[in-house]
């Protein structure tokens, strides 16, 4: 998957959250509204690739826990959709 420390004992859960958007501006702009978040938040119980390829974001993840899963996710998910409720504005 290309993230670090991805030995699979450590980090038992693994997955990818594909979204794909109308057009590869709309995939941009959400993006690199999340980007600066992904870059800031430091997470030890998680890891986390976010990319964008084209109008598709993924979200790849390893998480040593349900709960650094569940917590990484919403987080991503919420900023995700923060980006999508502005461009409608």
């Amino acid at each position: 998957m290309g993230l670090q420390g991805s030995d699979s004992e450590a980090w038992p859960i693994e997955g990818v959250i594909e979204l794909s958007f109308p057009d590869e501006e709309t995939a941009r702009i959400v993006y690199e509204s999340v980007l600066y978040e992904h870059e800031s938040v430091p997470y030890r119980r998680s890891r986390i690739e976010f990319l964008r390829e084209g109008n598709r974001v993924i979200i790849r993840f390893l998480a040593r826990d349900n709960s650094a899963l569940r917590g990484t996710l919403n987080s991503y998910l919420r900023w995700i959709k923060v980006a999508m409720d502005s461009i409608e504005i």
